[in-house]
């Protein structure tokens, strides 16, 4: 009798929420935000700008800290580094006006960043710094939580058979104290009670009520709203029930975008799921992914493109599997139309009675051939090219399984060093070690003749053409065949789509201010300095054999 009524309370609390929609309205309603998701993110900066307002106008201790803390809440899912400022910048300000409360909650806020941004260590350590017994109700909750969220994403980045169980233990933990702390007016009682069920009581009925009690209280772009749509899905997803696990994943997806949240894991498990769903999905997989990615890659969550960079490859080659067999339908196509046109041709020329028009189909048929062939040498040369960029495709592979693979064996032997050097106590030896600069000047130099490598060997006509941009006495040389200058190497990452300075210097390991420089030097030696970098981007637009 309660298996019955707990299957009627779940199916009456779905149907109310879900209403008349289906999955297939859901991804189009995902499409149309990811469309004008500018607009969206433009309304978001508008909040923060006038939070940066308020703060820059004010010198009031009290206004200063609710403008920090507005800005770390925004930022929170954002953007990491500017949510870390204004942490930092909460915290430095509580101490200096000695106030014990923002000094405590601005830590814990800065702890479940740093969790956020895969800083594990660093996270639980400034927790630990706290003295729990002087915190009031509110501030121990949001102590006691932070370390569940911190702890269960270190599980979930360990992902292995020795840390990972340890580290939810101890998530769960955190967890059972956490819910003797809620109150049922709080807005996330409910999402938590459901953590609960799930996570410790192993109870999915009770654990999916609270879920959707959230999803009836929760606005639809709130952060709880999203987190229990993906709890929701992930528990029919156990059960075997595809289909709601699309369709509370695919909701899970709209909350995060409207809510502006780049730290989310939901996109990249749609994505996945697509995928495996079959190939009429493919497309839909792909742009998903890419969109995961281009998130975790703004708000800089490590975790997130670990794991993302394991399902991209797999996507995307399917997706170019997907379009070689539409151009193999083409290719079909274009040869069914070519033979129906020499069939028409030849029934011309058969039903012709007259010399003169004999003749003169006998041309047509004549030239015909001669454009057929034309059309076929194009086509095979276009074959080539395709055959060509393949196997420049499959160097490029290879050399980054290489470079990979060069990087494991290194971790490995650093690795044995590290165990051998403490089991016989020499630490210092070991810092001294660690702290060496060749170990960083190697890994660059590795990175960068990779990089030529493999840029001079997709774009081998780059250096001619970059240099036909320049003034014939300005022209830049490099030292050795196959390898790139300084300033090459930045316009190559230009053209690459990688157009800011400060990306450009984490790559190159130099500073913004020495990539500026150099872009300026640059810049003064062009043709027409005013379209420079516009016309670098256009570079190599045919790839020669």
């Amino acid at each position: 009798m309660q298996r019955y009524i707990a299957i009627i309370i779940l199916f009456i609390a779905t149907a109310t929420y879900s209403m008349a929609d289906t999955n297939g309205e859901l991804i189009q309603r995902i499409d149309s935000i990811i469309d004008n998701i500018t607009q969206i993110y433009g309304k978001k900066q508008a909040r923060i700008d006038f939070y940066k307002s308020m703060a820059h106008k004010s010198q009031k201790p009290e206004t200063l800290l609710s403008a920090y803390d507005k800005l770390y809440d925004e930022y929170f899912v954002f953007q990491f580094d500017s949510a870390m400022v204004y942490a930092d910048k909460a915290i430095t300000l509580a101490d200096r006006i000695g106030d014990k409360f923002h000094h405590d909650k601005c830590r814990i806020e800065k702890a479940s960043l740093l969790g956020v941004g895969g800083l594990y260590g660093e996270a639980v350590a400034l927790l630990d710094e706290i003295d729990s017994t002087r915190l009031d109700n509110e501030l121990r909750f949001d102590y006691t939580i932070a370390y569940y969220f911190i702890y269960t994403y270190w599980a979930d980045y360990c992902h292995d058979y020795y840390y990972s169980p340890r580290y939810h233990e101890r998530a769960n933990n955190y967890l059972k104290q956490a819910v003797t702390m809620l109150r049922p007016t709080d807005s996330y009682y409910n999402f938590f009670w459901g953590e609960y069920y799930i996570y410790v009581e192993r109870n999915d009925k009770r654990a999916l009520e609270h879920y959707f009690k959230t999803l009836s209280t929760a606005p639809i772009e709130s952060r709880w709203y999203a987190m229990a749509s993906y709890a929701i899905a992930n528990n029919y997803s156990a059960n075997n029930n595809n289909s709601k696990y699309e369709e509370y994943m695919l909701r899970a997806c709209i909350s995060d975008l409207l809510n502006c949240t780049r730290e989310n894991l939901a996109m990249q498990d749609l994505a996945m799921y697509l995928f495996k769903k079959g190939d009429d999905n493919i497309l839909l997989a792909e742009r998903y992914i890419n969109f995961a990615m281009d998130d975790a890659k703004n708000y800089n969550n490590r975790l997130r493109i670990i794991e993302i960079s394991q399902k991209l490859p797999i996507i995307v080659s399917t997706y170019r599997e997907k379009l070689s067999s539409q151009n193999n339908t083409m290719r079909f196509a274009l040869l069914g139309v070519s033979i129906l046109f020499v069939f028409v041709v030849v029934l011309l020329y058969f039903y012709s009675r007259q010399n003169r028009l004999l003749a003169r189909h006998r041309h047509e048929l004549s030239e015909s051939n001669n454009l057929l062939s034309s059309l076929n040498d194009r086509l095979n040369t276009l074959n080539s090219r395709l055959l060509d960029t393949n196997s420049r495709r499959e160097r490029l592979a290879k050399l980054y399984i290489d470079l990979c693979a060069k990087y494991i064996d290194r971790l490995s032997k650093f690795e044995t060093l590290v165990k051998r050097k403490i089991k016989v106590g020499q630490v210092n030896d070991l810092l001294n070690t660690a702290s060496s600069s060749r170990l960083s000047e190697e890994d660059a130099a590795t990175f960068m003749n990779s990089f030529d490598t493999a840029f001079l060997d997709l774009y081998p006509s780059f250096v001619d053409e970059f240099n036909a941009l320049l003034r014939a006495d300005e022209q830049i040389v490099p030292p050795h065949k196959g390898r790139l200058t300084t300033e090459l190497r930045i316009y190559a990452l230009i053209r690459l789509g990688v157009k800011e300075s400060s990306e450009i210097a984490a790559l190159l390991f130099y500073t913004p201010r020495t990539i500026y420089n150099y872009r300026s030097t640059i810049k003064s030696r062009a043709i027409n300095r005013e379209t420079f970098e516009c016309d670098v981007e256009q570079l190599c637009r045919v790839i020669h054999s």
